[in-house]
């Protein structure tokens, strides 16, 4: 059994989850890392090939987290549960930040298979992870960071089944926060952060919102007012590593100045 923390990483394969890969890498003492992803992008190929899984700090895992729940319950255990606790023998973070923006449309122009796909991916999954790790989270009072959004709590056209699920997921957080009083948990919301998603909002979804709500993004990506990934992966990487139990069951804006020693 190892004795060096380990860590679930979801959403490992790009963006932001890819810089907090990144950034618990570079920790002078790295945990034990299981990263998820939907695809082993070639970024992700090229840092498993510099921490080779032998070296016991790094194992990347593909699986879909948008599959219907009767099927990922069990996917969950076997590809990422069962894995993490054979190879390092505990599990001490979850920090969970896949998600999809999809569908961008209107309320009357989408459908509920579109809504439950988005359901699925960000919040269901989130909910079975957690289930399935919660025995070793509570023996090792372990944290959970869940990767939240401002759409939570404010609506943009267009953004309906992102907003709601992600307003789901704030829910969850405090109520795992009161039911589980051993493991610390948080949700953040990393601002608008320079990743795909953020080019699809300016380069392909403008037609769905309103002028002012697309011309935000596009603003704030010409005057560099957008976050850097490694700037906010820096942030949910350290408070996987040590967030205080005072921070249990809050959502927070990744530099809010209660989140300034994990900065």
């Amino acid at each position: 059994m190892s004795a060096t923390p380990v860590v679930i990483l979801t959403g490992a394969g790009r963006g932001i989850g890819l810089a907090i890969l990144q950034h618990l890498l570079s920790l002078p003492t790295p945990p034990n890392i299981l990263a998820v992803t939907r695809t082993i992008t070639p970024a992700l190929k090229s840092l498993s090939a510099t921490h080779p899984s032998s070296s016991s700090d790094l194992e990347t895992i593909s699986i879909d987290l948008s599959t219907p729940p009767q099927e990922l319950t069990s996917d969950i255990k076997s590809l990422i549960i069962d894995v993490a606790i054979s190879r390092w023998g505990r599990i001490d973070t979850l920090i969970l930040n896949h998600g999809t923006l999809d569908p961008v449309k209107k309320i009357v122009d989408s459908d509920g298979e579109e809504w439950e796909r988005t359901f699925r991916t960000n919040f269901l999954s989130n909910v079975e992870i957690v289930r399935a790790g919660m025995g070793e989270l509570r023996r090792k009072g372990g944290r959970v960071v869940m990767v939240s959004s401002g759409a939570a709590v404010g609506a943009y056209t267009g953004w309906g089944a992102y907003g709601a699920s992600k307003a789901a997921l704030n829910h969850f957080n405090q109520t795992l926060a009161l039911e589980e009083p051993d493991v610390t948990t948080v949700a953040i919301r990393p601002g608008v952060v320079d990743t795909d998603m953020q080019k699809a909002l300016r380069e392909v979804h403008g037609s769905v919102m309103k002028p002012e709500e697309h011309a935000k993004f596009v603003n704030l990506k010409k005057s560099g007012g957008i976050v850097k990934p490694e700037d906010v992966g820096a942030v949910l990487g350290n408070l996987g590593m040590r967030a205080e139990k005072s921070l249990s069951g809050k959502f927070l804006t990744w530099n809010d100045d209660a989140l300034a020693a994990y900065r």
